[in-house]
């Protein structure tokens, strides 16, 4: 084991260390664009989904705008959930799925005279959009015309989730329905939200169909259990994509999971946000407190009606 592996076992020196790794600082790379303040928004290695990058970034977006900074978001120089490591430092895995905030690049910025690498780790700094937007209406608008205005979805992905929709809703109601099982019913991740069960999740899915008149049930999880047990229940009313699903992932973290397939993190990717654009399509919904629920909501339209569990944190 090299010397730095063996420091970096050392709790208190590996977190020294990342601090001063990630930490916020400013750097010159030519003397291109003197007139503007590049922030590059950076989030550490770690092993979260596109949504919680999403929700650290609005944050930060917000940050640098209301200081004049001009933000460009990089997910291209440390590995993360939807890069394979051959692609680490060639290819920004934000542009896989998203357009730049103020339409500048990585690249555009490589040369220029002043750029901050923003602080890689969530500091509060970064007052980002969280479990309070299911229940304080005026966040909830403010960040939805946020995300409006500068989170801009590559327009292939809209395509195809136009298409997907009309032909799985046929322009008839729907109740939209969100399940995180996996990794979080199984390893209850410390102050993450608690998930509703599968049984209560049914149950409450029943009532709003009846209640609200909707033909369908549109499903978006990630847990083949999940899926099976609402299968069951609603048979043909069910709708739901052909992304991957799992079961069984012991102690891994979902976004460990690899389903063998070519730019298999690329596909997971563009999979969950095809899910969850669907989800904010919906005429209403029902929803454990994750990034998936925020992400819908921050999407789409206000739902004519909602129901997202708050159940507390684990």
């Amino acid at each position: 084991m090299k010397v730095k592996e063996k420091i970096q076992k050392i709790t208190f020196i590996n977190d020294a260390y990342t601090k001063w790794k990630w930490r916020e600082r400013t750097v010159s790379y030519g003397n291109e664009n003197p007139d503007k303040t590049f922030f590059v928004i950076r989030r550490a290695t770690c092993k979260v989904g596109l949504f919680s990058h999403v929700m650290t970034n609005m944050g930060l977006v917000r940050y640098a705008l209301e200081n004049n900074y001009i933000p460009v978001i990089d997910m291209q120089s440390n590995l993360n959930s939807y890069l394979e490591e051959s692609q680490v430092g060639k290819e920004n895995a934000w542009e896989f799925y998203f357009e730049q905030p103020c339409g500048y690049t990585l690249e555009d910025i490589s040369k220029s005279r002043r750029v901050i690498l923003s602080d890689g780790l969530i500091t509060k700094k970064n007052d980002y959009p969280d479990g309070q937007i299911t229940f304080d209406s005026e966040k909830y608008r403010l960040w939805r015309d946020f995300f409006m205005k500068y989170f801009r979805i590559r327009t292939d992905i809209v395509r195809d989730v136009e298409q997907l929709r009309d032909d799985f809703f046929h322009g008839e109601r729907v109740v939209g329905v969100l399940c995180r099982g996996t990794d979080y019913v199984a390893q209850h991740p410390k102050n993450h939200p608690i998930q509703p069960a599968i049984s209560d999740l049914i149950n409450k899915t029943i009532k709003t169909l009846l209640e609200y008149s909707c033909k369908w049930v549109y499903l978006a999880t990630e847990d083949e259990d999940a899926y099976q047990k609402f299968l069951e229940t609603f048979g043909d009313r069910l709708k739901i994509t052909r992304a991957k699903r799992c079961k069984n992932i012991g102690n891994r973290n979902i976004n460990e999971v690899s389903f063998g397939r070519k730019n298999d993190k690329y596909l997971r990717g563009r999979e969950y946000l095809i899910n969850i654009l669907l989800l904010s399509e919906c005429d209403c919904l029902v929803a454990g407190s994750a990034g998936g629920t925020y992400g819908a909501l921050l999407i789409g339209k206000e739902y004519e009606y909602q129901y997202i569990y708050d159940l507390g944190v684990y």
